[in-house]
């Protein structure tokens, strides 16, 4: 096995592995942008509740703008 062999043989490995890592951590970052949004969502609901704005936070939590998106 000559050295130029296993460069690229190492080479096209580590791509590989690369590509598996970007993908997951793209899916991870989506994913706590997500759990954040909810966290928040949940806090904000929380606090209308609190101040006696039942209405508002029901529609907070249950009306998805993205749901509407057909």
């Amino acid at each position: 096995m000559t050295v130029a062999t296993m460069t690229h043989t190492t080479w096209t490995y580590t791509c590989k592995i690369c590509k598996v890592l970007r993908q997951l951590l793209a899916v991870a970052f989506v994913g706590l942008i997500s759990l954040g949004e909810s966290a928040g969502r949940a806090r904000a609901a929380a606090e209308l509740s609190r101040q006696g704005y039942h209405t508002e936070a029901k529609a907070l939590m249950l009306d998805h703008p993205w749901r509407d998106e057909k």
